[in-house]
Formats: C-alpha cells, structure tokens, sequence
C-alpha cells in the first residue's frame, strides 16, 4: 500500500513538474557530474536587469530551472568556484538541455537554440585543446607547480592562438550567426586591441547589429577607441587633495601624464611608473604629473604625500573621482598611464615606466 502511495505522489509531481515546464517560458534542465552538493548560482540577465537564484547543495548532479516572465536573454550558471561557468542563450519556449561535467564547464554541452548548438558544436570540434586549457589552468593554481608556470603559461598562449584559429575560421563560415558573436566577445575582445574586435564584428551580417552581444562588443570598441593612441583625451573635472580643481586644458602646452595606482600606500606602484624620477627630472612648466589613487580615505595619503620630497598632484576616490576617471579612461589595469601632448592627444597609454620615460625624453628632447 505505502509502495502504491509513493508511486501515485511521484506520478504527481512529475505531472506538476511537467507542467510547469509547458507553462514555463524558459526551461533549462541540467545535469552535470560532480555537482552534488555543490552551490550553484542562476544568473538569468536582460538587457537591463539581472536576477540571481541560489541552489545550495541541489540533490544529485541533475536540476531544472523556469522561469515564467519573457524577459531575459541568457541564463549564467556560476559553480563554488567563481572562474567556472556555463552560459545558456535563451529562447522563448525552446528547452534546453546542459550535460557535462562541472570541472570541465567549458567543455559542457548546451542543446537547444540555434546559438547553443553552434557553441556546443565549435566546441566538441575543440574539445582536446579546451579540456588542456582546463587541465593547465588548474595546474598553474597548484602551490606546488610554482616552478612550471612559465612552461604552463607558454603552452596555455599557444592553446590561445590555436583555438582563436578555429574561432577565426567559424566566424568566417557562419556570419549569419549569433554563435560568431559570442566567439568574437571570448577570442577577439580586448579593450587593448579595439580596432581588431571591430574588425571582425564587421564580418558579420548587419542583420546581427540588434544582437544584444553584438551591442554590447560595439560599445566597448567605441569605449575602448575613446583612448587608443591618437584620441583625445576625454573631457574630466576633478579636485585635488589640495582643493584645485583640474580638467584636461589644466595641462595646455604641456606633457602631462595621467597615472592610475590602486593604494599609495603601495608606493611600488609609482615606483614601477618611475614617477618619482619624471618628476624629479623635468620642470611643471614642461611635464605635469597627476597621480589617480583609489584610496577612499585621503588623510593617510595626504600623510604620506607630506613627508614625501616629491610634490605629488593626487586625486583620490574620495569622492568617487578616481571610478569615474578608471571608468571615462577604460582602466582594466593597474598600474596603468597615460601620456598626453599639449593640446591634449594621447601619445602612450603604457604600465611601462621604462617605456615612458625613454618615449617621454624623445618628445622633451626633440622640443
């Protein structure tokens, strides 16, 4: 009787269940190995919102998500360790399907949708050189490997440029495709190299253009092109710990050289920009310095700065100043300047204090 009852409750849910799936504008089932008793966070993500589930510790390897409200665009599903993901591109009331295993996640395979089908293809064809990928990456983060990492980190190059060939190659055969997009954000996106990103997005069907991956490459070449060499610099009015409010025109008729440092306190940082020796050697009136920290309390830094011999131009986040200026001057790295002429182009955008000094004597040299 007991055997008959819990067959008839099971039988119930998997209707309930099986319904909500038809109901379900978006159903995603996933079955992973290695995921029992592993957190997993849902990120469903819009155009303009984001909504987070958390599953804490789902029972098995297999679980499904729904979701009622035709609004997103892909569903991201983040594991414990936070450089491990598998994004789902979303399609009203087509279900899909992910398989694999959660130490190999970019191995995983998305069925369902013509943009998951195409990845999954692309990457099945790559599965040898994304599963070394996984497999050296790991072994880099292994306190013991220390002494390979520069064998490791050769070899993970090539794997780059290897896959970035087969990405190259499918981008060309498909440029009707979603797919090509998402492949152009993973292999040829970088905000150092805009111009390349542009480059292949102009490979692709215009009819992409409202592709919410391709808007978005769009904006951050346009973003990134706003500093490449040759730009203007972008407008800023910003006050220094001292009070005297600056924007570019501060600086007319002279070099001045913009640098971004996370800590003053970690003076290492200047010091690897040679600062302190372009400050030392060239006159105001031929080279002005201004030094963007991210501390958010200024009295230490104006400590600091006053027991220094140097006098240091420092604006702060003290007032959200420093994420805005990283923010207009497309900053992914720290430390990172840049060099601007007189009437303020941008010469040098560098992390390269030896470099900026010898490109910095040239112009002072040839003037």
């Amino acid at each position: 009787m007991l055997k008959k009852i819990l067959m008839l409750l099971a039988g119930s849910l998997f209707c309930i269940l099986f319904s909500c799936q038809e109901e379900a504008v978006y159903s995603v089932k996933v079955r992973l190995d290695n995921l029992e008793g592993k957190e997993v966070y849902a990120v469903f993500e819009a155009d303009d919102m984001k909504r987070i589930d958390t599953l804490s510790s789902p029972g098995g390897n297999e679980f499904i998500l729904m979701e009622m409200e035709e609004t997103f665009h892909s569903l991201t599903l983040y594991f414990e360790n936070p450089a491990q993901w598998i994004t789902v591109y979303l399609e009203p009331h087509r279900r899909i399907t992910v398989t694999g295993d959660i130490l190999y996640p970019r191995l995983a395979k998305v069925k369902g949708g013509r943009i998951n089908d195409r990845l999954t293809e692309f990457r099945e064809k790559a599965s040898a050189l994304l599963k070394e990928q996984t497999d050296l990456t790991h072994l880099m983060d292994a306190p013991q490997e220390g002494q390979n990492a520069g064998k490791y980190v050769s070899r993970l190059t090539n794997i780059h440029h290897e896959l970035s060939l087969l990405a190259d190659a499918f981008i060309r055969k498909h440029p009707d495709d979603g797919a090509s997009a998402v492949l152009i954000g993973e292999y040829f996106s970088d905000p150092e190299t805009p111009l390349l990103t542009e480059e292949y997005l102009n490979l692709l069907n215009p009819a992409l253009d409202g592709f919410y991956v391709v808007r978005g490459l769009r904006e951050t070449v346009e973003k990134a092109k706003r500093t490449v060499a040759g730009a203007k610099a972008p407008e800023f009015a910003v006050t220094n710990l001292n009070g005297v409010s600056f924007r570019p025109d501060s600086f007319a008729g002279r070099y001045f050289i913009l640098a971004f440092v996370s800590s003053w306190s970690d003076n290492c940082q200047t010091d690897e920009l040679l600062l302190d020796e372009i400050q030392s050697a060239y006159p105001p009136e031929k080279v002005e310095v201004m030094t963007v920290s991210l501390d958010e309390d200024p009295r230490p830094v104006r400590e600091l700065i006053r027991r220094d011999s140097v006098a240091w131009n420092v604006v702060t986040d003290s007032a959200g100043q420093a994420i805005g200026l990283m923010d207009l001057y497309n900053v992914n790295i720290i430390p990172r300047c840049y060099l601007v002429d007189g009437e303020g182009t941008i010469l040098l955008k560098t992390e390269n204090g030896i470099e900026l000094r010898r490109v910095l004597e040239e112009l002072v040299n040839k003037d």
